[in-house]
């Protein structure tokens, strides 16, 4: 079932932050949050949030802190989000390449129109670990100077809302809610599924290619979050994958 959402953007943007550590930062992000009219937070696996030291350096924000929604499951905490971005400095083979903010900014600004976005922020130490991106359909990283590429987690989700809030516009702004949706996480799971049934029968689960059948089914999945699958053509791949098994 699709989550509600809100006929304004700012409304159904949230952040998201896993394993933050410090109390202290986790009070500057919801200051940041309020500074940018964005009143929704996620914890994963965090510290406790309901501090005196994030109360006081959380000002006039304590009512987010209040409110956050608390997981231990990062998947699980995104499974209801149409979109969801992942913040990280560094690239890698098994990160991807990720993609500079201001070129997701319209991929945001329009599925914030009518859907649920989740902005995904690491700990303090090491940022997002793999996994923890690949549960994400995007990832970015914000432009810095080579010399020091890595920014404090409250400072993260301050630059990356005043650059996403210009773009949504006036709060008081209404938008009509699109006509076409992006999956959700659970519909994208279950076609993955779909696409290894068809992949075992054709015999990627032969002994002598068994090893590669998970690596195409993940990148089977990156690709799906990357292109951003509408329900459209979910259900023309989910027609496809059926005449193919009928097929077989």
């Amino acid at each position: 079932m699709k989550p509600h959402a809100s006929s304004q953007p700012l409304n159904n943007v949230s952040i998201v932050l896993v394993r933050a550590e410090n109390p202290a930062n986790m009070g500057q992000v919801v200051r940041a949050m309020k500074n940018f009219g964005v009143g929704k937070l996620v914890l994963v696996n965090c510290a406790a949030h309901q501090t005196e030291e994030s109360y006081t350096l959380g000002w006039k924000a304590r009512e987010i802190l209040d409110r956050a929604k608390l997981h231990t499951n990062l998947k699980k905490a995104l499974r209801t989000f149409p979109l969801t971005i992942g913040f990280t400095s560094r690239a890698g083979k098994r990160r991807g390449a990720p993609a500079l903010l201001g070129e997701l900014i319209p991929r945001i600004v329009d599925a914030a129109k009518g859907e649920k976005v989740a902005l995904v922020f690491g700990n303090e130490k090491n940022g997002l670990a793999n996994e923890e991106l690949a549960a994400c359909h995007l990832i970015a990283t914000i432009p810095t100077a080579r010399a020091y590429e890595s920014l404090n987690l409250s400072h993260a989700v301050a630059v990356s809302l005043s650059a996403i809030f210009p773009a949504l516009g006036s709060r008081k702004a209404k938008y009509q809610k699109p006509e076409r949706y992006r999956i959700s996480q659970r519909d994208l799971e279950a076609l993955v599924k779909d696409f290894e049934e068809v992949m075992r029968c054709v015999g990627y689960e032969t002994i002598k290619r068994r090893s590669i059948l998970p690596q195409v089914l993940a990148q089977l999945e990156h690709f799906f979050k990357k292109a951003g699958l509408e329900r459209r053509e979910l259900f023309l791949f989910k027609s496809l994958l059926s005449r193919i098994k009928e097929r077989i």
